[in-house]
């Protein structure tokens, strides 16, 4: 799907919300893990290697500065303050260099607490799964980058600089094709424990940058840093709550949507396995529908439709997007590894279509798409 410049610093916002210093670091300790004379192995020996050396963090305090840049634009330049304990607990405070923005967010362990003073509002997260990803370790991290990017990016060892009064490693990744998920990256890592230390992303005309300007290792933490008390005029929204989802047909799919959208009819063996209407709250606070399609049994496609938005104007492409034409209106194809997606805007509706039968072509798809008829 295409997003708007405010929909991807938003995204970047929701990243940041749950911990970016643990997002960003991801990338590192996949990419290096030698002894202090690692720049004699091949980049590929590093990765072979890097899960076998990489040591685990126990406590930090980190301090950073992070700016979001479109060309030469600065959309977000954010100071940022993290306390890590080694079970997973963290505590993450960020402000705008400006000051009119802050943002708290704790995970004590068992939930995860983001709140956001200006708006007197704050989410709830308790789900074990989604806690999960926000409690993992860097080596763990690591294990699952590794498997996304080793085939995907090139990657050479560079000199070594100081960052933040520790000795780093200097390593690029580029990536192979410009539908890479995680684009080139810049990363210098502490020499000890592979923790980044400054980190330059670059994914089209997006460009992140981070720079650790304070680190302490095995601080002192007292406890009450992983709670958080909430004054008692703040609003508690619980995100598993928000976002409610429940099976519907397609006629009361279209009730909810306010329109009769377009959908594949079932012929030819395609036939609808499920029906499904999503209320999303928040930022988006849009009712959706997502249609599974299966042929001769098999999962096929997914149909996802809703209201185009007034204020959305023309959509923007992600670096691996391109550019096509489907039932005679502009819309645009993504490929992203093992992930391709179509979309367009039809009639005050937007459309998107996730292929997940691998033999399903572009050209297939366009074929059924012209044969799309309105819900009745």
């Amino acid at each position: 799907m295409s997003f708007t410049t405010e929909k991807k610093v938003k995204a970047v916002k929701l990243i940041k919300i749950v911990g970016i210093m643990s997002m960003i670091g991801v990338i590192a300790i996949g990419l290096m893990g030698c002894s202090s004379e690692g720049n004699q192995f091949l980049p590929e020996q590093v990765l072979k290697n890097a899960l076998e050396s990489a040591s685990e963090l126990g406590d930090y305090y980190a301090e950073a500065e992070m700016k979001i840049y479109e060309k030469d634009t600065i959309l977000e330049h954010m100071l940022v303050k993290e306390w890590v304990s080694e079970d997973g607990k963290r505590r993450t405070e960020i402000e705008s260099q400006d000051g009119s923005e802050t943002s708290i967010a704790v995970n004590d362990g068992e939930r995860l607490i983001s709140y956001q003073p200006e708006k007197k509002q704050a989410f709830v997260i308790e789900d074990p799964e989604l806690l999960s990803f926000n409690q993992v370790s860097p080596k763990q991290q690591a294990e699952q980058l590794l498997k996304m990017i080793q085939d995907t990016h090139d990657v050479a060892l560079g000199g070594e600089e100081e960052i933040a009064g520790r000795s780093t490693y200097h390593v690029s990744a580029r990536a192979q094709e410009t539908t890479s998920l995680f684009g080139d990256q810049e990363l210098w890592i502490d020499k000890e424990n592979w923790l980044v230390l400054k980190m330059i992303s670059i994914s089209g005309d997006m460009k992140t940058e981070l720079v650790y300007t304070k680190v302490e290792f095995n601080p002192e933490i007292p406890a009450e840093t992983f709670t958080l008390e909430l004054p008692d005029d703040v609003h508690i929204l619980n995100l598993d709550e928000m976002n409610k989802t429940r099976e519907v047909t397609l006629a009361e799919a279209a009730e909810n949507i306010g329109h009769p959208f377009l959908h594949f009819p079932e012929t030819d063996g395609l036939t609808i396995a499920r029906v499904e209407l999503l209320e999303l709250k928040g930022e988006l606070d849009r009712t959706e529908v997502n249609v599974d399609y299966h042929q001769d049994g098999l999962p096929y496609l997914t149909l996802t439709v809703f209201q185009s938005p007034q204020d959305e104007g023309e959509p923007e492409m992600f670096p691996g997007e391109e550019a096509v034409t489907i039932r005679g209106q502009e819309g645009t194809y993504m490929e992203m590894n093992d992930f391709r997606s179509l979309y367009w805007q039809e009639n005050g509706l937007n459309y998107s279509i996730i292929l997940v039968d691998p033999h399903l072509t572009v050209k297939d798809l366009k074929v059924l798409a012209d044969k799309m008829t309105p819900v009745k």
